[in-house]
């Protein structure tokens, strides 16, 4: 509760300084000793903060300026927010404010700042800062968010490149291609996250397993710093560097870093399958169904293929498209559920259950080969349905087998 408060009164204290801030931006000339900065900074505790950010910096001693110019924030008062953050419609928006108070915030969480100077002559600190603060015109700031497309490292990136156009800038990086996929580049921030990572690879769908360029690679702010140091800029006929290396802000206190959860969906998923695999060894030597547990089962999982279904079909987030997850969250099984629950089940169920355990088994002896890169934790989940519905297959015809026995006997 205390972070998500500090989170809004630091948009509050962004939104102030932005409108405070507009009026003297327009027909500003910086003087010779300007400085226009890449900021970047380091991971957070919170899975919205883990993958860093970045933003610009524009100080000018000659009038005291020091502010920042930063895309990644957005109103927590725009009309049905929640919906539209579902759904990726949510506005994100450039805003301006002190750096002093960035830092300050940055600080407070325990997050390292760094700095690149940009190396720029006079003209073209003033060309960049005519760009920055034409983008931050009330018509041009708000922008539809996009976490591997369209977010606060790509847009500083994609503006240099506008404001400096034909090939000025190069950026350097073929050295950092290392055959990634979204998916990876993403998960080498997620270990200490276990929790955070499997909810990312239950809504993100197959489009993020696809090999990204090094240039894509900027989409994270670490990978933009260091696209930045290797970027050459033409002045004057000649490339010269872009930047320098990063130069350290504030550094974070390592004795404060969280420790990884001991309890993880890892775990917990292994454990679910073992007490599965229980329950089944128990319900065949006593020939019963544990119907509790298979309702459970299908109900839960069915509500999870529900929330695919929509996060690819009703949603205009790209990576939420393709989801193969569908495969085993059957959007069906939560009809399937209430049926499998009773006492007795039509014998449709018989047919639709045989197709789950088919399924699963295909799921399982393909795993490493699908398009969309499995959690390992989904495992167990994928085996648990297989084991339940092959063992339902099974009972039911069991009991079919000794019902037409009984009617035998009757007619004999």
């Amino acid at each position: 509760m205390k972070k998500y408060f500090k989170t809004l009164l630091f948009t509050f204290v962004l939104c102030f300084y932005a409108l405070q801030g507009q009026a003297q931006f327009e027909g500003y000339q910086l003087s010779p000793a300007a400085k226009i900065s890449l900021i970047t900074c380091s991971s957070g505790n919170d899975l919205y903060a883990v993958f860093g950010h970045s933003a610009v910096r524009v100080q000018d001693p000659a009038s005291g300026m020091d502010i920042i110019f930063n895309y990644g924030t957005f109103d927590f008062n725009e009309p049905n927010f929640y919906l539209k953050f579902a759904r990726g419609k949510l506005n994100y928006k450039l805003s301006v404010a002190y750096f002093s108070d960035f830092l300050y915030s940055y600080t407070m969480d325990n997050r390292s700042v760094y700095e690149q100077v940009l190396n720029l002559t006079p003209e073209q600190r003033q060309k960049y800062w005519n760009f920055l603060t034409n983008n931050y015109l009330p018509e041009n700031r708000f922008y539809l968010y996009d976490f591997f497309f369209d977010n606060c490292a790509t847009r500083i990136r994609d503006g240099l490149e506008a404001t400096f156009p034909n090939n000025q800038i190069k950026f350097n990086i073929s050295q950092f291609d290392k055959d990634y996929t979204f998916r990876n580049l993403i998960d080498l921030y997620l270990p200490p996250q276990p929790w955070g990572d499997f909810g990312i690879d239950l809504a993100l769908g197959a489009k993020i397993d696809r090999e990204a360029t090094p240039y894509e690679y900027m989409f994270l702010p670490d990978y933009l710093s260091k696209g930045f140091a290797n970027a050459t800029i033409e002045q004057n006929g000649q490339s010269v560097p872009l930047t320098n290396l990063p130069q350290a802000v504030y550094l974070q206190d390592t004795s404060r870093l969280p420790e990884t959860p001991l309890f993880t969906p890892f775990l917990l998923c292994w454990v679910l399958l073992v007490l599965v695999l229980a329950f089944t060894a128990y319900d065949f030597m006593n020939r019963r169904r544990s119907r509790g547990l298979d309702f459970t089962l299908f109900l839960v999982t069915g509500f999870l293929g529900l929330m695919f279904l929509l996060l690819w079909f009703a949603t205009d987030h790209q990576a939420t498209a393709n989801n193969y997850n569908l495969m085993w969250g059957i959007p069906t099984h939560l009809i399937a559920a209430f049926y499998i629950g009773r006492r007795e089940m039509p014998k449709w169920m018989g047919t639709y259950l045989l197709i789950t355990a088919i399924i699963a088994a295909l799921l399982v002896v393909a795993w490493p080969w699908w398009p969309q890169e499995f959690n390992m934790a989904f495992l167990p989940i994928v085996l648990s349905l297989g084991v339940r519905a092959a063992y339902n297959v099974w009972f039911l015809r069991k009991v079919e087998v000794t019902v037409t026995k009984a009617k035998v006997k009757e007619t004999i």
